[in-house]
């Protein structure tokens, strides 16, 4: 397991501004309630900036009195306390197409990261199927549109997908594999598989149902590439307890720091060219410590033999692993970006 540290350990040199870089934090609940420390994912990093020199500040995205103005007064806002933005999978984007852009009009030199565009896209786990066209190894998937189906529908639908193996199923808007369930046969449901297919039939789903073919390799864990302002800067192997295929902490899940020699090439060679591929999709190509481009994402995946498979891009408000002995310069470079781009 990774050790937390203390914020004494993470202070590193200085590199202030003559004129401090006016920092927002948006969050998805009232600052005032959140307990960052230390389970809230990328904690210690307001405060380690504001003792940078920047003036940081924290205000939460549902605020009405939030507007296009407001954002435009400071230098650099970014997502990383958006924790559970998920949750809001109507009024999230809204605020990022009305709130959040025009500021961008209003102030040409607001640095917003990651890019609002590339946030768009990626708060939809459709984006899978763009990488997938674009060459990407990725598990075999199909998105449901569960308001046209039935239970017998669905059962129907998830028999054709595979009838004999195992599936996972999960919303296409969703975050720590919150709603995700795996069906080990369609030829005899259990219970909770019964109970699984009622409720997202009754409640529904953020976005369409996923389905994707069981990765069986996900027992020897998933690997977490973490990438700052476009460079490779740490690895995180997560693997789940036996018989459970959800990697995280809640469910069990175990982490640990690779060396740079434990990351097999196919995973670092295909991150690299998924982040390069981002960038030039959205003609947001890095420049060190200009606040371009992907300033943060973390690319998770498994090894099939020598080729890497992604699961899941993030580039909204992933656990960057910043608490990690081998992200020191990996957080020094995100330093830079929030004092320099301002």
């Amino acid at each position: 397991m990774l050790k937390i540290p203390t914020y004494e350990t993470l202070k590193m040199p200085y590199f202030r501004n003559t004129t401090p870089s006016k920092v927002l934090f948006l969050t998805t609940e009232d600052p005032s309630t959140i307990k960052a420390e230390p389970d809230y994912q990328n904690w210690m990093l307001p405060a380690l900036i504001k003792e940078r020199g920047a003036d940081v500040s924290l205000l939460c995205w549902r605020n009405p009195d939030l507007d296009a103005t407001t954002i435009s007064a400071f230098d650099i806002v970014t997502f990383l306390w958006c924790n559970d933005y998920h949750l809001h999978p109507k009024s999230f984007p809204a605020f990022v197409e009305s709130i959040l852009i025009p500021a961008q009009t209003l102030k040409p030199n607001i640095h917003i990261f990651n890019d609002p565009r590339i946030v768009l896209w990626n708060m939809d786990k459709h984006y899978l199927q763009d990488l997938a066209g674009a060459g990407f190894a990725i598990p075999r998937t199909e998105f449901i549109d569960l308001r046209k189906q039935t239970k017998n529908s669905l059962i129907s639908t998830l028999s054709s997908f595979s009838e004999s193996h195992p599936l996972v199923l999960k919303p296409a808007i969703s975050s720590s594999a919150k709603m995700t369930h795996s069906i080990k046969t369609l030829e005899s449901l259990t219970s909770e598989d019964s109970s699984f297919l009622d409720l997202v039939l009754t409640e529904g789903t953020s976005g369409d149902l996923i389905i994707q073919e069981y990765a069986e390799n996900i027992s020897q864990g998933e690997y977490s590439l973490i990438f700052i302002d476009g460079t490779h800067s740490h690895t995180i192997l997560k693997t789940p307890q036996t018989g459970e295929f959800r990697c995280q902490a809640e469910f069990g899940g175990s982490t640990r720091e690779l060396n740079r020699n434990e990351v097999p090439q196919g995973a670092l060679e295909t991150a690299q060219q998924l982040v390069r591929y981002i960038e030039e999709k959205f003609d947001a190509v890095s420049e060190e410590g200009s606040g371009k481009g992907l300033v943060y994402a973390r690319i998770d995946g498994i090894m099939r033999g020598e080729d890497f498979v992604l699961m899941e891009f993030e580039a909204i408000e992933p656990h960057l692993w910043l608490e990690a002995d081998s992200c020191e310069k990996g957080m020094e470079e995100l330093c830079k970006v929030f004092l320099q781009a301002g």
